[in-house]
């Protein structure tokens, strides 16, 4: 899969039509991003788009590095469109942050009686946390296991089906996806990856959900396991190392399962992950775990949002935002992470993360975390403490 010349192709053809369409008498509205919707179907077409600004203070100690120098970034500076027409959606964005611009989602999504395939670069089935968009998720960083495991996009093909109660999915994969929009693979990685969730609304109101999923991969090169503990302006713990020529050996390939739950009843939410990755290759193949367990409570009533079609969590839209005069939605949060590195002679890594969120608008918000995350190996210990600031806007 050196390429997906016929997604690229499709992908042409859409973004050439489109304009066509447009031009057609559609109707144009500011939700609050450019949208065009064709009066008579359900085609639409429309920009999307997020920026994300961070602010922190890192207390780091470790005796294998020094503490990062850098107290603000960019985090996230999306572009991109999306559209339908037909049975077929499309979607581009591109990451234009100034440190490291990639290509992000890049697909096309087609439609059939019985569910939906997908083709391009997206995220393979794995993690609630994960598949939660950025613009939803509680904390400034997902859950520690996500980086740990490198659950990200890469160049693929998926399934996808969903009912009043189940979402299943399942997908094949190539490498990730280089930095251009040739939709080449950066390297010959390759794997496949499933997911499955429940959901039920109870009597009183409130939704459960649990979901389990697998990845395999075979790597080009090995692997390495590391992680910022909860804040990216912090730096790496120390990392267990399995790529080629590392002393722990190289890993051909790894397997990982995961499990997922989550809680919404009124405006409190509860949600936990538990994953265990076990590589082959390296001498005893090593396994690790990882997992955390999080809360929330909505202050100003409201109640965080939920799609059950792909087991996710939605947003929260405050019900008197500051443009019409009201206040906008809080929230307070707390989540502990854990993530055991034994295997690699690295000990444990803990982290808790306490959060406030401000959301001004539907689409606006201001997040605040405070983490403390220590490492804990046999011979050395490395902490960090962070204070950190997020300005976000998307649509």
């Amino acid at each position: 899969m050196k390429s997906l010349k016929l997604a690229a192709a499709v992908l042409g053809l859409f973004v050439t039509t489109a304009p066509a369409a447009i031009s057609q008498a559609w109707e144009f509205s500011m939700a609050p991003g450019p949208r065009w919707d064709s009066p008579t179907t359900s085609n639409y077409f429309k920009l999307r788009g997020r920026a994300y600004f961070d602010l922190a203070d890192v207390d780091w100690s470790s005796p294998l590095s020094t503490a990062p120098a850098d107290g603000e970034e960019w985090r996230t500076v999306w572009a991109g469109i999306e559209g339908q027409i037909g049975q077929l959606k499309l979607v581009a964005e591109y990451d234009w942050q100034p440190d490291n611009p990639a290509p992000v989602d890049v697909h096309l999504t087609y439609r059939l009686p019985v569910g939906s395939v997908r083709v391009g670069n997206f995220k393979t089935m794995n993690s609630m946390d994960e598949q939660t968009s950025s613009l939803n998720i509680t904390f400034m960083e997902r859950g520690l296991l996500t980086d740990y495991f490198g659950i990200d996009r890469r160049l693929g093909a998926g399934y996808f089906w969903s009912n009043d109660s189940f979402s299943v999915s399942g997908g094949v994969y190539g490498g990730k996806m280089a930095d251009n929009f040739e939709l080449a693979e950066a390297d010959d990685s390759s794997g496949l990856a499933g997911r499955v969730t429940w959901h039920t609304e109870r009597a009183d109101g409130s939704t459960v959900h649990l979901g389990a999923s697998y990845r395999g991969l075979d790597y080009d090169g090995g692997v390495r396991l590391r992680n910022r503990p909860g804040a990216h302006l912090s730096n790496n713990f120390a990392a267990a190392d399995y790529r080629t020529g590392s002393v722990l050996g190289a890993a051909d390939s790894s397997d990982l399962f995961a499990l997922e739950a989550a809680l919404i009843r009124g405006s409190f939410w509860a949600h936990g992950e538990f994953a265990r990755m076990t590589l082959d290759g390296p001498a005893g193949d090593p396994a690790f775990d990882s997992g955390f367990v999080s809360a929330g409570y909505i202050l100003t009533g409201e109640t965080r949002g939920y799609r059950g079609s792909s087991g996710v969590f939605g947003g929260i839209s405050p019900d008197a935002a500051l443009s019409t005069g009201g206040l906008g939605a809080w929230e307070i949060a707390a989540r502990a992470d854990y993530a055991d590195l034994g295997d690699a002679g690295l000990g444990t890594v803990e982290t808790m993360t306490l959060g406030v969120n401000w959301y001004v608008e539907r689409y606006a918000r201001v997040m605040f975390n405070y983490v403390s995350g220590e490492h804990d190996a046999p011979t050395y210990t490395e902490t960090s403490d962070v204070v950190q600031l997020r300005l976000q806007v998307g649509f």
